[in-house]
């Protein structure tokens, strides 16, 4: 321990100290002392005193691994902003609890971009179109979370999983995402999506029907592949017959 005092700067006072000398530990992997050095844990600082001013003694929110301490119980105590000020980023929120349901719709997508999530981090984290629809996000602000629609559709995005989401109306979606005729029809919008008055008619005519009506269904695609195959031959032979090489 006096090897400890010696190395650090302690600063000009206790808490200076205190939050250099943890940081040694950390660096040093000798975090097993540093209940000693502060004279108590995170748990018990918490208790009695905010978080913003937990850094001055030391401690991070790697204290919230350490000691098992969960989003839950950081939110029953302090503001979200308080536990940013804290220095919480998404990768630690998360795992100690942080669910979509607590994002805060569009409003809290702010948050999270301050917590540093990176498009990885979160589209691992939200990989299901439950999920997503527990954000209670936008489209708008999905497609700035770097969500594409063939992602959506591949986490289980379709005509009866979109319906609930609110603010996911056919023109929200054709607006942010520009989806293709294919992507609309894989999605199951097709003509009969209206029929149990789910998605307004008019926005599916407006905005879906001019897409879709260009997508070939599979078998006439297949037809066509072999009308242009005979056509291609055709030709050939004729060009050939034309050119006096048969």
């Amino acid at each position: 321990m006096i090897y400890i005092y010696k190395k650090m700067d302690i600063g000009y006072n206790r808490k200076t100290g205190i939050a250099s000398m943890v940081e040694y530990l950390r660096e040093t992997d000798q975090m097993g002392l540093a209940t000693k050095i502060r004279g108590m844990t995170f748990k018990k600082y918490i208790k009695s005193n905010t978080i913003e001013n937990a850094i001055d003694y030391g401690f991070s929110p790697l204290d919230c691994l350490t000691e098992n301490i969960t989003w839950a119980t950081l939110r029953r105590a302090f503001s979200v902003e308080s536990i940013m000020k804290f220095g919480m980023t998404f990768d630690i929120a998360t795992k100690i609890g942080l669910e979509p349901s607590h994002f805060g719709g569009d409003e809290g997508y702010d948050i999270i971009k301050r917590m540093k999530a990176t498009p990885k981090e979160l589209h691992d984290f939200i990989d299901t179109i439950h999920k997503l629809k527990q954000t209670k996000w936008s489209p708008a602000v999905t497609k700035e979370a770097g969500f594409t629609f063939e992602q959506l559709i591949g986490m289980g995005g379709n005509a009866e999983t979109f319906h609930p989401m609110e603010q996911w109306t056919i023109k929200n979606m054709e607006l942010e995402f520009q989806p293709t005729g294919e992507e609309w029809l894989q999605a199951g919008f097709d003509a009969k999506c209206t029929e149990d008055g789910k998605w307004e008619e008019q926005h599916y005519r407006k905005f879906i029907a001019p897409e879709t009506a260009n997508v070939l269904p599979p078998m006439l695609q297949e037809a066509n592949k072999k009308l242009i195959s005979k056509d291609y031959i055709l030709k050939f032979d004729a060009n050939k017959i034309l050119s006096g090489k048969i």
